[in-house]
């Protein structure tokens, strides 16, 4: 069974904090998956408002987190504690995903097959910024119905749109894409791609799914016949 750190906010209101993450466990062991909470473990002992408990159950927590699958960061609201916690993943190798409305579940990042979902990690650093013109693209999770959410579906060849170039001055934040196994099109906001997948990504998903590599080729092998007639 999957284990899921789920990281939300404790200070505040903190019975209120502390019955919300009890909710997101139970609605993430639902999903068949093991959530792993810390503000429900660690804070029957350590005490947040006392200085050296909160930094020993912070320790604790991490310890926790280094030993799961994946982190979930519950809510849009980044506490310091659960800004330590992404900090902790991102240089751990820990798969992170942000789940903006934790008490729905069709907003979990749940793939409809064995292989992990794409995240920001698989983009090239900086490439939300680039030109996606003829470029390979990845789609946000929370882009695809939650039947259709896998890696096989969150990558996409961007083939035109008024912003295919970041703040071309178009009339429309809209990029055009195309499917390069199911051969479907579709138009999304530019803010719904994660950015360009960096080569190892690219290969990770020809590897995972063979029939990206003859529908890539097939799209160049297009563009190139279109180039000269």
């Amino acid at each position: 069974m999957k284990m899921v750190y789920l990281a939300s906010p404790l200070r505040g209101n903190y019975d209120r904090n502390i019955k919300n993450a009890v909710n997101y466990s139970r609605l993430v062991s639902e999903c068949g998956l093991l959530p792993l909470a810390p503000h429900i473990i660690f804070s029957q002992w350590c005490s947040d408002t006392v200085p050296e408990l909160r930094e020993q159950g912070l320790k604790l927590g991490l310890a926790l987190l280094e030993k799961c699958d994946e982190m979930w960061v519950m809510g849009k609201k980044i506490s310091q504690g659960m800004q330590g916690e992404v900090d902790f993943a991102r240089e751990h190798g820990i798969r992170t995903y942000f789940v903006p409305y934790p008490g729905l579940k069709e907003y979990y990042p749940i793939s409809t097959d064995e292989n992990p979902l794409l995240d920001g990690r698989d983009c090239r650093e900086g490439s939300r910024g680039e030109n996606y013109m003829d470029r390979l693209v990845v789609l946000k999770l929370e882009s695809l119905k939650p039947e259709y959410r896998n890696a096989r579906n969150q990558l996409w060849i961007a083939t035109h749109g008024p912003d295919c170039e970041r703040n071309a001055g178009g009339f429309s934040d809209t990029v055009h894409l195309y499917h390069p196994i199911d051969q479907d099109r579709m138009a999304v906001s530019r803010s719904e791609l994660l950015g360009i997948p960096k080569e190892e990504t690219v290969e990770v998903l020809k590897n995972t799914y063979p029939e990206f590599v003859s529908g890539i080729a097939e799209y160049e092998q297009e563009e190139e016949e279109e180039l000269f007639r």
